[in-house]
Order: structure tokens, then C-alpha cells, then sequence
């Protein structure tokens, strides 16, 4: 087993070679039987169960259920779950894994370390992405130090791009080849962004359909939510747009958001749709209508268009958590250079004051994400790390505390979004999400029940990653490591 290890280790980044070899003596392989005995189990199709046998072999669940039914086999490894809570693993839903270059080989650990086991990631080149990607399989494959990674690859923009990561799409034609590219390269879905032209995204989203791939969305600026939902959107990223869409006046903030994209001679993308930003968001923040937001609600939810509210960064001015000594002290596991830049930085935005448009963005979101919740539309829970100082891995448990504590969520409400609901989006859900007989061998093992307290998910006692498992004492050993580069 050590000897297929160090051979595949050549092919890894140092980082994962060296925490791989740290917990070789430390963790199980992924190839003995492991049992979960008298543990209680939390997911969000079947609820709590107390007293409950979890069986794994290799990297799958192979029985589930009460003592009285499951037989422990023989020569397994028992892990007394007395007292402990079995949740499936979880996942950020909205992350960009290729951001900060030098995060590359702590990101992967960071996420195991805090129970995530699937990440989302919504924006990037093809080269970087296709290229972490890998370095997760065989990662996971040697030592499950890393989770499974699901990409989108670059979203598709207009003719003023909004980042070097996006690509340009002007017609219906491009888009298509774009498409073409992009699911040859292997790609989960497809995204487009704020300025795409209506035509082109209505485009992509008819692609959508015919060839079997979700379409996610900041909603074009170009054009309304009911329009885009109705059209095919899939998942609409941070509620972007909605707010404009619930207005009492989104039908004149519509046609000012098309006169200002057709009449921008700039060359910035980012720039044009922060002017336009600037220009309506505290405006329709004011100008919420009540009709108007139930029909756009209801819209969304007959079309089952999923939320991903990143309150994490949508509402950061208003929860700082950049400014709590306690976070800002988790920042000792990032690589030095990232450390010592998100220090300054996080230093300097403490003092700075909030702006009315920040702070009404934030209390927006908070009220809008139970109507969301109550008005049936799935909510997938996801935090857009490493922007706004979002450490991966730490940051899903204050995204989950926020979806609670401000948006209004039940605990339960919050872990099926870290769990079952990217697993639905994604189409996955016969492997993911649950836990039962034939699901992937994906849990943390938790100190603390959840549902008493959405912050206990932060009590990891253990992670299994890919039929892996990793204690807490393997846990630890990662994170001194990490601490200590």
C-alpha cells in the first residue's frame, strides 16, 4: 500500500506529497472495512437517527440503519460514534479554486480539514481549472486530501469582459462554439455573465437544454429575472439582479440598464457594471414591491431556479467578519504571503465605514433569503473563497451561520444546502447527500449535534473523504503543518 502511495505521490503537488505522508500511519487507506457503530445520523431526506451502524468499505456506504438490523463484519475497523453526530460531506457550492495562485496547495487540505468534500467551482480558465482538477483526483485517489471538484470553466461574457478568466460571446454563433469547446473539455455546466447580450444568453440557455447541462447566472444585466428564469437559467449566483427584478420600477430600471451597456464606450466590463450597480441597487433596494416579488418568486420556483446566496460575501460589509479577531486569527493556516497580505488588507477595510449601499444590501439579503426558502425555491449554500479575505474550508461553516442566524434557515434548512441540494443540481443525488446504502463513503463525524446549533458543524471530530478517514488527530497534524510554512 505505502509503495503504490509514493509512486503516485510523484505525479502530486509538494504540499499534498508532504501531508500525505504525514498521515499515512495516521489514517486509514480506503481499502479496509470501516464502521460507524451506535452514531446518530442527520441528512436532510431521512432526518436525525439515533443508534444508528454506518458501514463503509472502500469508498462506499454498504449498509445503513438501526443496531438491531446492521451486523457489524468481522475484522472491521469500530469507531464508537457514542455521542456523535454522522452528517454526509459537505459542500461549497460557489468557489474559485484558481484565484489566488499562491493558495494552490494549501486550498485542498483547508477544505478536508473542515468537512468539505465537494467544491463548485464557478469561474475559471480552462487551463487552470482542468489543471487543479486533476491534482484533487489523484489527491483524493492517494490519500483523500482533497475534495471532489466540479467546474464550469470560464463563464461566458460580452464584448467588454469583466475578468481575464471570461471569455466573449457576442452572437448566437459564438456562443455555440464556445459551448462545444467548452463541454469537449470536460466541463459540469455552463455559466454566463452580466453583460452577455440577451440574445447570446437566451442562446445558451436553449443549449442548455438540448444537450443536457445546467446554465448558471449572474442574471444579464441586459435582461429581466422572470425572462432569464423562464428561459432556462439554472442558478442564479449571490441573488444577483434579483433585486432590481423585485422594484416597483424594475421595468424603467431595465430599459436604463440596456441604454447605459449600449452606450458605454470603455473598455472595462467590471467597470461598466458597477457604474451600473452604483446607479440602481439602492434605488430598488428602496422601491421593493410586494406583488412584484411574489410573481418574480413564483417564477423561480415553477422553473426551479436555485439560489446561491453567498451571504458570506454578499453581505461582508454588514457581518466583517474580516474584522472579528477570531477569524482574522485563522489566517495563521494560509501561506505566508497570503497571510501577510489579507492582515494589511483586512486592517485596512476594519477602519473603513460602511456604505449605505453595502449596509442595504446586506439587510436585503437577510430578508430575502426565508422568502426565498418559504416561497419553495432550492437554495444551494456557497461563499465565493477566496475573494473578501473568505479562507476556504472556514469560510462554508460562517456561510452556514449566516444562512441561519440572519436568512432565517433552520439548521436543517442549511445543511441540506451544503448537501443534498448541490448534490440534486448537479444531478448526483443517487450518490450524494444521504446516507445510505450505495452512497460515496463522503462524511464528517461531528462532537455536537448540528441541529441544536448550526455553529456545532464547525465540531469536527472526524472527516472521511473518498473512503479515507481522517481523525482528529490527523486533522490537527494538517493544520500545524500548515501553520508552520
Amino acid at each position: 500500500m505505502i509503495r503504490e502511495v509514493l509512486t503516485l505521490f510523484r505525479k502530486l503537488p509538494v504540499m499534498v506529497v508532504c501531508l500525505s505522508t504525514l498521515l499515512i500511519t495516521g489514517c486509514s487507506d480506503g481499502s479496509e472495512t470501516i464502521v460507524f457503530e451506535n452514531v446518530s445520523v442527520i441528512d436532510a431526506v431521512d432526518g436525525y437517527r439515533s443508534g444508528q451502524i454506518v458501514v463503509v468499505r472502500e469508498n462506499m456506504i454498504v449498509e445503513a440503519g438501526p443496531a438491531g438490523r446492521v451486523r457489524v463484519p468481522s475484522g472491521s475497523t469500530v469507531i464508537d460514534g457514542s455521542g456523535k453526530y454522522l452528517i454526509p460531506g459537505l459542500w461549497d457550492a460557489h468557489v474559485h479554486v484558481t484565484n489566488t495562485r499562491a493558495m494552490r496547495n494549501s486550498m485542498f487540505p483547508l477544505f478536508i480539514v473542515n468537512g468539505i468534500t465537494y467544491v463548485r467551482d464557478t469561474a475559471a480558465t480552462l487551463e487552470s481549472i482542468l489543471s487543479m482538477r486533476q491534482d484533487a483526483e489523484e489527491a483524493s485517489e492517494a490519500s483523500g486530501m482533497a475534495p471532489k471538484v466540479y467546474m464550469i470553466g470560464p463563464h461566458m461574457d460580452g464584448p467588454k469582459l469583466s475578468w481575464d478568466s471570461s471569455v466573449s460571446a457576442v452572437t448566437p454563433v459564438q456562443a455555440r462554439f464556445i459551448i462545444n469547446c467548452l463541454i469537449n473539455a470536460g466541463v459540469d455546466e455552463l455559466k454566463v455573465y452580466d453583460l452577455i447580450p440577451p440574445a447570446v444568453a437566451l442562446e445558451v440557455f436553449a443549449a442548455g437544454r438540448e444537450l443536457g447541462y445546467r446554465v448558471s447566472s449572474h442574471v444579464p444585466l441586459g435582461m429581466d429575472v422572470i425572462e432569464a428564469s423562464n428561459a432556462g437559467l439554472s442558478s442564479m449566483e449571490h441573488m444577483y439582479n434579483l433585486e432590481m427584478a423585485c422594484s416597483a420600477d424594475w421595468d424603467s430600471l431595465l430599459q436604463a440598464r440596456q441604454r447605459m451597456i449600449a452606450e458605454y464606450t470603455g473598455e472595462s466590463g467590471n467597470r461598466l457594471r458597477q457604474d451600473i450597480y452604483r446607479a440602481q441597487r439602492l434605488h430598488a433596494f428602496r422601491t421593493q414591491d410586494e406583488e412584484r416579488r411574489a410573481e418574480v418568486l413564483q417564477t423561480l420556483a415553477r422553473n426551479d431556479t436555485y439560489q446561491v446566496p453567498t451571504l458570506a460575501i454578499v453581505a461582508q460589509e454588514e457581518h466583517r467578519i474580516f474584522a472579528r479577531d477570531d477569524y482574522r486569527d485563522l489566517f495563521r493556516y494560509l501561506p505566508k504571503t497570503v497571510r501577510d497580505d489579507w492582515e494589511k488588507s483586512a486592517e485596512r477595510r476594519s477602519a473603513q465605514q460602511q456604505s449605505e449601499e453595502s449596509m442595504a444590501h446586506a439587510l436585503w439579503a437577510y430578508d430575502m433569503v426565508p422568502r426565498i426558502a418559504e416561497a419553495g425555491i432550492r437554495i444551494m449554500a456557497g461563499t465565493d473563497m477566496p475573494l473578501a479575505h473568505l479562507i476556504p474550508g472556514f469560510s462554508l461553516h460562517e456561510e452556514l451561520e449566516l444562512l441561519v442566524k440572519k436568512g432565517g434557515l433552520t439548521p436543517m434548512q442549511a445543511l441540506e444546502a451544503a448537501t443534498m441540494r448541490p448534490a440534486e443540481y448537479l444531478g448526483l443525488e443517487h450518490q450524494q447527500g444521504q446516507i445510505g446504502s450505495g452512497m460515496l463513503a463522503d462524511l464528517v463525524l461531528l462532537d455536537a449535534n448540528p441541529l441544536e446549533d448550526i455553529t456545532n458543524t464547525r465540531r469536527i471530530n472526524s472527516v472521511m473523504r473518498d473512503g479515507h478517514l481522517h481523525t482528529r488527530e490527523d486533522l490537527d497534524r494538517i493544520l500545524s503543518w500548515l501553520e508552520e510554512q
